[in-house]
């Protein structure tokens, strides 16, 4: 029996006990309609009655994505994401929407039928049930269910080279605007099929309350004309050519460009808003500004008094007083509803976005904006109270409530806008943030299980884990620096928690990982060569030269450590063994007695370098102290400022500051370290009320692994 029969046959014997579940009655369905087409929009719909007192409750499993809708009134997203060969059931209380005697629901799916690091693929399905009482009294497969196309532009630009489609609305007229919400409007209803049965999971991570932020205020008028002159293409639209990861329309199918759209005008603010009507039109737009940069589902209410093309653009932050999202962040932020009637309108996007800027214009056409809002989804357990006292440590620590809050719904994400990805090495800091606010670690459980579980990994080589995960990698790409972090995430995460359970069913994965590192030991033990995105930190520790041609040596560094790791989890003294001769290598041909080096071949200095020997156990202040010394003293966030030691590149946030932080905290320093978290992360806290990816605006402004700050900030305290 071959590996990848043997974890299968693990992964169904193990999902006995961890949480495999099963519908009463449901069957998955879907509609024989456009069942392959990348970005299909169906709303099924249906009735049920309820007596106004019994528990009710919604079972869903499906893919790829669906909202929830009881009476026209919103009640649910999801379902969580589920590893590969297997799908989450979520089970959402239905009565605070549903009404005693006779109710509508409709359920809106869309199946983007293209590989994402965000979403498994799979051909679409939906699986439901209603239990009034603990009784079904509807599900999916009992023939009274109607399917009909939803009003979703499926040929549409994707939104970004990590997602899949944008959001493009034909909005025929006020009356039949999301139709599906509403008694006694009805479409030409889709031949709905049954399906085969899939393996189901429970969900394992909290529901979202998905609240109102309604703090997004109008601030700015904006003028909005055509630019004139040679302005070049519009950068990073990931059509057919240029994204690489999944399908996508070609360019000339599209009837809507809106990220085109926007990139063709000339935007920007011409009068403060003083109050009354925010009016747009091609010509006119209104900016508003919410407190924070939050993420969720965008919301508007507009009255349109001549039809058009009504457009909204976002971003976390603005570049020299504007928007300037598909030069700064590579994303389509943009959600276009071309409205070809006058009326008011509700409009809310399907998918979550990240914004604290949001712009409304008009291509063509006139309407008012009345109310622009955000229904957030994110993590309602990060309650822990601040303890502290100073005002900016109160806000930095605020600011990594809300990055962990907005990363950490289903699984640990990167950010949770562009990629919305459950990205290792970023996971390995997310998670023990997860147990200080919360108090548990519901979802590193189920994010590290989603690998233990998963049938396969297709497109890695054997033995090789995703660098993000739940995802499709179909262009082959992996991290090996991030596989070694999943080991040591495992390993921390077990000194937290005790859960045997998921170490065990993670051995196979871990020891097929120490199988895909030997091949690439050179003579001395060292990984030589690694293939692949050999990924240390964005900055110049990760220059080509440095991490792969020939032995990197943070790589090897992180490669000691996971080595220990894998040898106290699983009772492994050999791998104790070569741990310790090359982390004996590492200090006699990278440390040349000033500095440790990142390569074996070149010169070059960095400073995260310097940290991922300390971090790693290569070197301590007892075994190294000047090195130490000048690191305490000498560097810090305001070492480039003074000009002091060029010679070595400077390290950025993720995840080289980080790393200083953590071991600053570790040796004692922790006036210190509350210090350096002011100037390092004081101006990302005031500019958007979160933590980012950088130490300048440049990326993601929203990023998982500093919510690990809100532990340093209060381990300094004490």
């Amino acid at each position: 029996m071959n590996l990848k029969m043997i974890l299968l046959h693990v992964s169904v014997l193990l999902a006995c006990s961890v949480g495999a579940v099963q519908f009463d009655a449901a069957e998955p369905i879907w509609t024989t309609a456009e069942k392959d087409e990348i970005n299909s929009s169906v709303a099924f719909t249906t009735h049920f009655d309820w007596d106004g007192k019994a528990p009710l409750k919604l079972r869903l499993a499906g893919c790829s994505v669906f909202k929830v809708f009881v009476n026209g009134e919103f009640a649910a997203y999801g379902p969580a994401r589920g590893p590969n060969g297997w799908f989450r059931m979520d089970e959402w209380n239905l009565s605070r929407v549903a009404r005693k005697g006779r109710n509508l629901l409709s359920i809106v799916g869309v199946a983007y039928n293209t590989t994402t690091y965000y979403l498994i693929s799979h051909e679409p399905f939906l699986q439901a049930e209603v239990l009034s009482g603990g009784k079904v009294v509807r599900a999916t497969g009992d023939g009274k269910w109607n399917a009909s196309f939803t009003e979703r532009v499926r040929k549409a630009q994707r939104y970004s080279h990590q997602r899949a489609q944008s959001e493009v609305y034909e909005v025929p007229r006020p009356g039949c605007w999301e139709w599906w919400k509403r008694d006694g409007l009805k479409r030409e209803s889709l031949v709905i099929t049954n399906l085969p049965s899939v393996k189901l999971l429970e969900r394992g991570t909290p529901y979202p309350k998905f609240e109102i932020d309604g703090t997004y205020r109008p601030t700015d008028f904006l003028s909005v004309a055509l630019r004139t002159g040679d302005i070049g293409k519009a950068p990073r639209l990931w059509d057919e050519k240029s994204c690489r990861l999944g399908r996508t329309y070609p360019t000339e199918e599209l009837k809507h460009r809106p990220a085109e759209d926007w990139w063709l005008r000339s935007i920007k603010p011409k009068a403060k808003f003083a109050g009354g009507e925010a009016k747009v039109d091609a010509t006119q737009g209104v900016r508003f500004e919410g407190a924070i940069n939050d993420t969720g589902f965008l919301r508007l209410k507009v009255k349109v008094s001549k039809p058009g093309r009504l457009l909204v653009g976002f971003d976390e932050i603005l570049v020299d007083g504007r928007l300037d999202f598909l030069k700064r962040f590579g994303c389509n932020n943009v959600v276009l509803w071309n409205v070809k009637e006058p009326g008011e309108y509700d409009f809310e996007s399907f998918e979550p976005y990240t914004f604290k800027f949001a712009e409304v214009i008009m291509l063509e056409g006139e309407a008012t904006v009345e109310k622009l809002e955000m229904r957030t989804y994110k993590n309602p357990d990060a309650t822990r109270k601040c303890r502290l006292e100073d005002p900016v440590d109160r806000k930095i620590f605020e600011a990594a409530r809300e990055t962990f809050a907005q990363n950490a719904v289903d699984v640990f994400t990167d950010c949770p806008s562009r990629e919305r990805a459950g990205w290792l090495c970023d996971s390995c800091f997310t998670g023990p943030a997860e147990h200080f606010f919360t108090g548990k670690n519901e979802i590193e459980r189920t994010f590290l299980r989603n690998f233990a579980l998963a049938d396969s990994f297709p497109h890695l080589p054997e033995g090789m884990v995703p660098m993000c995960y739940p995802g499709d990698h179909a262009n082959g790409n992996f991290i090996p620096n991030w596989s070694m972090w999943f080991i040591i995430e495992l390993a921390n995460y077990f000194e937290r928690t005790g859960d045997r359970e998921t170490v065990d069913m993670l051995r196979p994965r871990v020891e097929g990982l120490v199988r895909f590192y030997a091949q690439y030991r050179n003579a001395d033990g060292a990984l030589e060569n690694l293939p692949a995105w050999v990924f240390v930190e964005w900055s110049h520790a990760n220059e080509t030269k440095l991490v792969k041609d020939g032995v990197n040596w943070p790589s090897n560094m992180t490669y000691s450590d996971a080595l220990a790791k894998v040898a106290r989890l699983y009772g492994r003294p050999e791998l104790a063994e070569q741990s310790e001769k090359l982390k004996a290598l590492i200090r006699e041909r990278s440390y040349d007695g000033v500095w440790f080096r990142d390569n074996a071949k070149h010169p070059d200095v960095t400073e995260t370098c310097q940290y991922y020997a300390f971090y790693h156990g290569i070197a301590t202040p007892k075994t190294h102290p000047e090195l130490w010394k000048r690191l305490t003293d000498e560097f810090g966030p305001e070492r480039t400022g003074k000009g002091l030691y060029k010679e070595v590149w400077p390290s950025n946030a993720f995840i080289g500051n980080l790393l200083r932080l953590i071991l600053l905290e570790r040796y004692g320093r922790s006036e210190q370290v509350a210090r350096e978290i002011r100037g390092y992360y004081l101006k990302m806290a005031e500019t958007t009320g979160t933590l980012w990816e950088h130490d300048r605006p440049e990326a993601s402004c929203n990023h998982g692994f500093a919510s690990y700050l809100a532990i340093l900030l209060d381990e300094a305290k004490d």
